[in-house]
């Protein structure tokens, strides 16, 4: 490896680190399932003579938490990162974040809880250039549960993010 290579890497490997570098906090997570779909469909229209293109392009994707928490795990951040950047590249695009909550708690509780896991989504995005004016934030707390269950299975996929 030459000298100019290992130079290209060392930046590359710093470039990284700065960038992930922010005030939103990062904790590790343990997820049973994780999501990230972006689909790009391409149509022409028959009406015209002169044949046009249109895009739809769909961003979804769901962040899971912690037990009790609303700070987002590197796997996390790994999907808002995808998400950021079909924004990104798609001005046109707007996303609705919902917060869920497991059952455990207070239905005010999980509301809340669920709100706070919203805004943390949607301060990252926003952190990343895109204007919070194209987010809708919601919270369900615990109404609308992903799995129904009272273990700790259950409980996991419920404590989440979805981005729609």
């Amino acid at each position: 490896m030459t000298s100019n290579n290992k130079s290209i890497i060392s930046y590359s490997f710093i470039g990284l680190f700065i960038a992930s570098c922010s005030s939103v906090q990062v904790t590790e997570e343990a997820v049973y399932e994780d999501s990230i779909q972006s689909i790009e469909v391409s149509s022409k229209r028959a009406e015209s003579s002169t044949p046009t293109e249109s895009k739809a392009v769909l961003a979804n994707a769901t962040v899971y938490f912690e037990f009790d928490s609303f700070n987002l795990s590197s796997r996390s951040i790994q999907a808002l990162k995808s998400i950021t950047m079909l924004m990104q590249d798609n001005s046109e695009i707007e996303i609705t974040i919902s917060g869920h909550a497991d059952e455990r708690g207070t239905r005010e509780y999980n509301l809340a809880l669920g709100q706070r896991r919203a805004e943390s989504v949607a301060d990252y995005i926003e952190l990343k250039g895109i204007s919070r004016s194209r987010l809708t934030i919601k919270s369900y707390g615990e109404e609308m549960p992903m799995i129904q269950g009272s273990n700790e299975r259950s409980w996991a996929r419920n404590r989440r993010a979805e981005i729609n």
